[in-house]
């Protein structure tokens, strides 16, 4: 698809110590059925051959432009590949994940068709070393929200994902968010702002983003108190939620308990004797959601399960909790 009316959207990849993934996601990019795009590789400062393999791809396709950069992080390197773009349109990839050839298409074909200003799908998990599974999806689910029931549906975890992808976005949301330099979890505040300022949002499931887990990944890794930055981001959000959107709270409220609860459960149990404060606080925040996720109808089965399951205390839940995980 390619027309003189076509906006250029700019796809920006960081790339850090991505070798063995790098050339599916590029190749993914290139292939976009959508081909007024700009594909900006912000290579992190990687230590492996990831930097050399961009400059490679960039040499088969003029729309891929390279940047290196001193190692900052994922925000950082986001925050960088939005500076140097040009697009009017922004998408966001990681690259150790893929996505369809329609999937730019998609999205702004969802913009379009719902006159809004973000537009989402939905992705489809799946484990490194593993084939996605095939996912059964609608076209004809279209839904389009206002701020306030984007971040409820967001926050309930039910369709919008809080990640920078899998979303396509109108560049001047950008003019005055960036994503926090330095922080886990950067995505769901600044998803958040980006919602808040946006006037509507698309959301439609196609499941053309291939999430990777990866063994070392943020999500998979043990417990550290890194890991807590994620609770600092959603303190950004439930300020956001308790000054513009109080009916959304209930949901904030569901989101927070599942969090909390998936931080004090990976805490190895010799950790919660060297951090005692650290696992004290996470309860203490459990015990106090408890009962108002208990009674909010809405709040997801886990969340409202995860509340039932602390009036057994902390080591009782634990062991549920491995054993469902397994």
């Amino acid at each position: 698809m390619k027309s003189n009316m076509d906006p250029l959207v700019s796809v920006v990849i960081p790339v850090y110590n991505v070798e063995p993934y790098l050339h599916e996601c590029v190749k993914s990019v290139v292939e976009q059925t959508y081909t007024n795009i700009e594909i900006i590789l912000v290579d992190d400062g990687s230590t492996d051959n990831s930097g050399t393999l961009c400059d490679e791809f960039a040499l088969s396709d003029s729309r891929i432009c390279v940047f290196h950069k001193k190692n900052g992080g994922l925000s950082d390197a986001r925050n960088y590949g939005i500076r140097q773009s040009h697009g009017s349109l922004i998408s966001f990839i990681d690259s150790d994940d893929y996505v369809s050839s329609d999937y730019i298409m998609h999205l702004y074909q969802a913009l379009i068709r719902g006159k809004a200003d973000i537009a989402t799908t939905s992705i489809c998990i799946f484990h490194d070393g593993e084939l996605p599974k095939e996912h059964k999806h609608s076209t004809e689910v279209f839904h389009v929200y206002n701020a306030c029931d984007a971040l409820e549906d967001m926050l309930y975890m039910r369709h919008l994902e809080p990640n920078a992808f899998p979303k396509i976005y109108k560049r001047e949301l950008f003019d005055t968010i960036q994503y926090p330099v330095g922080k886990l979890y950067e995505d769901i505040a600044t998803t958040t702002k980006l919602i808040d300022k946006a006037g509507k949002i698309a959301y439609l499931d196609e499941k053309d983003y291939y999430y990777r887990i990866r063994p070392n990944s943020i999500q998979t890794a043990s417990f550290n108190p890194k890991k807590l930055d994620l609770l600092d981001q959603l303190n950004i959000v439930k300020s956001i939620v308790q000054t513009k959107y109080p009916n959304v709270i209930n949901a904030y409220y569901s989101k927070e308990q599942s969090a909390l609860f998936n931080l004090r459960m990976n805490m190895n149990p010799d950790g919660t004797k060297e951090m005692p404060g650290i696992a004290d606080d996470l309860w203490s925040g459990i015990k106090s959601n408890r009962i108002s996720v208990l009674k909010d109808r809405e709040a997801r089965p886990d969340a409202r399960i995860a509340s039932l399951l602390s009036f057994l205390g902390p080591i009782p839940c634990r062991w549920v909790y491995r054993l469902v995980r397994k």
